[in-house]
């Protein structure tokens, strides 16, 4: 398991204590993979517990004396506090049944990533024939919604990211790509686009490197209809979003519902482009956790970072 506000690794730990009484709506669960997200090194100790992650997929163990969804034996993905360990304690509502077209390290790459990222469209009212720009479109949650975006029927779909990974996004199902460390293209898009995107998907702008596209993004919104996303953001657009629900209209910032029937969309709709995430697999050992970290935090990783637990 992984210990403390920086990513150690023990083998010391104590397995989660279950009790089908006490733990009557949840379930104990056997970890096959895990996946790490920003969250898990931003957020305070006492939000996310002693143990980092969130992302699993693995078998269930014990079911509580409330839960009828799921069995002993059950193959499951979805979140718990403390993914990152050999055992963890999850939410009955908050894991699905992982079907066979999955393997345990492709279902442990999607919740976060994908739900957030299947919420964030449908409030971009992305639809069939609909225009998406994602921003910060090579990570984990860029690439999630490319492919979200193609599933949901989008027939644009830019990506803004460095020229580097295009053909990673165009791969992934982006139809036009942005190259944002060539500024004067950068500048060209959005002068040219103005009220041309449906849904603009911003996973760049506060993820701690002075990234800022939202006034940028706003002027591109399909007049009266478009919607702009964002997934971080300023103190202020927390306060104002996550609190006061009083951002401008059109903007909003996603704060992910993470649950059972949302989790059963994602793999459905991977599975109608016939997609699976893009993966970084390392093995959960001292060396792996510390790879993985500095991968996250380096802001450079393509796609999800999945250790396999098996």
């Amino acid at each position: 398991s992984i210990f403390g506000g920086v990513a150690s690794f023990t083998s010391t730990n104590p397995e989660p204590a279950f009790s089908p009484s006490k733990n009557s709506n949840e379930v104990l669960v056997s970890v096959k993979s895990a996946a790490i997200n920003p969250v898990d090194y931003k957020l305070p100790k006492f939000v996310v517990g002693s143990i980092f992650g969130l992302d699993f997929s693995g078998i269930v163990e014990e079911v509580g004396k409330d839960v009828t969804d799921f069995k002993v034996g059950d193959k499951v993905f979805g979140v718990a506090k403390g993914a990152l360990a050999d055992k963890a304690v999850s939410d009955a509502t908050r894991i699905c049944k992982k079907t066979d077209d999955l393997t345990f390290l492709e279902a442990a790459a999607l919740p976060v990533a994908y739900v957030t990222g299947l919420q964030g469209l449908k409030v971009g009212k992305v639809t069939e024939g609909s225009s998406v720009l994602i921003i910060g479109a090579s990570g984990g949650c860029g690439l999630a919604a490319i492919h979200l975006s193609k599933a949901m029927g989008a027939t644009r779909i830019v990506a803004i990211c460095s020229g580097k990974n295009s053909q990673l996004v165009k791969d992934t199902g982006a139809t036009e790509v942005v190259d944002y460390t060539q500024e004067s293209d950068l500048k060209k898009f959005f002068a040219e686009n103005e009220g041309k995107i449906q849904c603009v998907y911003d996973a760049a702008t506060g993820s701690g490197k002075g990234e800022a596209y939202t006034k940028e993004s706003m002027p591109l919104l399909v007049k009266d209809s478009g919607e702009y996303v964002q997934l971080n953001g300023s103190a202020g657009v927390w306060i104002k979003g996550a609190m006061l629900n009083k951002l401008p209209k059109h903007q909003h910032l996603i704060l992910t519902d993470m649950n059972k029937a949302a989790l059963e969309e994602v793999a459905m709709l991977l599975k109608k482009i016939d997609a699976k995430p893009h993966m970084n697999v390392l093995p959960f050992t001292e060396e792996g956790v510390k790879e993985g970290f500095d991968l996250l935090k380096s802001r450079r990783a393509k796609g999800k970072v999945v250790y396999d637990m098996s």
